[in-house]
């Protein structure tokens, strides 16, 4: 649970900031796993026509606790992701002082509603000062991420005029076909996956709910703003009210928790509950048990970093909504062995990754993935009811560590690419066992 920090000070003013909390400090592996899961599409960012006015991203950079000074001439755009976490999205502010040029900031903040549809709005700044100790090589790598999400919106989205409605077609096409909203989108994503389909559909939810939480965090300011006394104002009431202006074009209010929800609805209609293939009874089980207990099958454990970089590759393709948000720290165990030739039906040749990870609630989540490396390769998430005992017994054993080399694969080569390194890499400690 995220806790409120206290009131902040405005020019000698105090006042409750109610919706924000702390910044989260992020780390350099925390955000390039944002990086790279905007690089490979494995989250869906969208232009907010709405969020896009300065005043606005002010006001968030005023109660969020960075307080910052923005240059009176500068303008802004917003754009907004979902999170993996219910009810979560990432919002960016790109400030500009000419939109020819690149932006000369750009600030990063999570949101989330607690405690289901009715829970109240919380608010982080995403802090990136780690750049700061960075050389200038990884420092401009970092500070190409605004770019990098412009491109992840136009490979979703395509090429648009940003001073037009993002969301007016797909409104129209809404109302012109009640009842029949999953076949309508799915024609009109046209050839795209059913899990890319998942992410549009995710990232136009969490348009809906971002507007939402703007208005209900803009009306929790007017209303402590009206009962501050005059002269102790940190804003006035005039200029807040003025916030609400461009909140109402194109939208609705009374539908963007309607709006919201079906869009979540239509996202698990695209891709829900994990596609969980092939199913390994207990003979597989003891197959592997056996082999594990006598050596004759090997495996060895990825290092801390190319364990969770591997496994958040994994799960966004195969459980999206098991990954974990950038800034939640990962504690698990990733191991791995390769199979060159089938043991049985079941135990096909390929890679075998298995699995154990706190998720942000504290439950531990096992699980084991098949990389089939057929044409471009595919990654099955297996069942099996014999998993906890297979690593729990990995676990007592002594097991080599290995670390992959920084990889980046295209989307499309992802489940080859890593098929071939991890064999590679097998082979490269295979040949140390005695």
């Amino acid at each position: 649970m995220i806790s409120c920090t206290p009131a902040c000070h405005f020019e000698g003013t105090e006042v409750c900031t109610m919706y924000f909390d702390d910044p989260i400090y992020l780390d350099r592996s925390s955000f390039e796993d944002l990086m790279v899961d905007t690089d490979q599409h494995r989250i869906c960012w969208m232009y907010h026509d709405i969020l896009s006015h300065p005043r606005i991203a002010w006001m968030f950079d005023k109660y969020a606790g960075k307080g910052t000074p923005i240059r009176e001439a500068w303008t802004t755009m917003a754009w907004v992701a979902a999170g993996h976490q219910e009810d979560s999205f990432y919002l960016l502010f790109k400030w500009y002082e000419d939109f020819f040029d690149p932006p000369q900031r750009s600030d990063l903040y999570f949101l989330q509603r607690e405690e289901g549809p009715e829970g109240e709005v919380r608010v982080r700044f995403l802090n990136r000062d780690f750049q700061n100790k960075l050389d200038l090589r990884d420092r401009a790598w970092c500070e190409s991420f605004p770019s990098r999400v412009s491109q992840n919106a136009s490979y979703f989205f395509g090429e648009t005029k940003f001073d037009s409605n993002p969301v007016g077609r797909i409104l129209q096409l809404l109302d012109a076909n009640p009842g029949r909203e999953l076949e309508c989108f799915d024609w009109h994503f046209g050839r795209r996956s059913d899990g890319e389909k998942s992410l549009l559909c995710t990232t136009i939810s969490a348009y809906f709910r971002s507007v939402q939480a703007i208005r209900e965090i803009l009306y929790g300011l007017v209303d402590s703003d009206g009962r501050a006394a005059e002269g102790r104002r940190p804003m006035h009431t005039s200029d807040l009210l003025d916030l609400l202006t461009p909140l109402s074009v194109g939208v609705e209010e009374a539908r963007l928790p309607e709006l919201g929800t079906l869009f979540q609805e239509l996202a698990d209609g695209f891709f829900d509950e994990p596609n969980r293939a092939p199913y390994l009874g207990r003979t597989s089980g003891r197959l592997l048990m056996d082999m594990t207990e006598t050596g004759e099958l090997r495996w060895l454990r990825l290092g801390l970093s190319s364990g969770r970089r591997l496994l958040r590759e994994l799960y966004g393709r195969c459980a999206p909504r098991q990954v974990w948000d950038v800034f939640y720290r990962w504690q698990g165990e990733v191991y791995y062995t390769v199979l060159r030739r089938p043991l049985n039906r079941e135990l096909q040749r390929g890679v075998y990754l298995l699995s154990r990870f706190e998720d942000p609630t504290g439950l531990d989540v096992t699980g084991l993935f098949w990389l089939e490396n057929v044409s471009v390769g595919v990654a099955h998430l297996c069942q099996g009811d014999f998993l906890e005992e297979l690593f729990d017994l990995l676990l007592s054993r002594y097991v080599r560590e290995a670390s992959l080399p920084v990889y980046r694969p295209r989307a499309e080569t992802m489940v080859s690419g890593y098929s071939y390194l991890l064999k590679e890499t097998f082979d490269q400690y295979d040949r140390g066992f005695g």
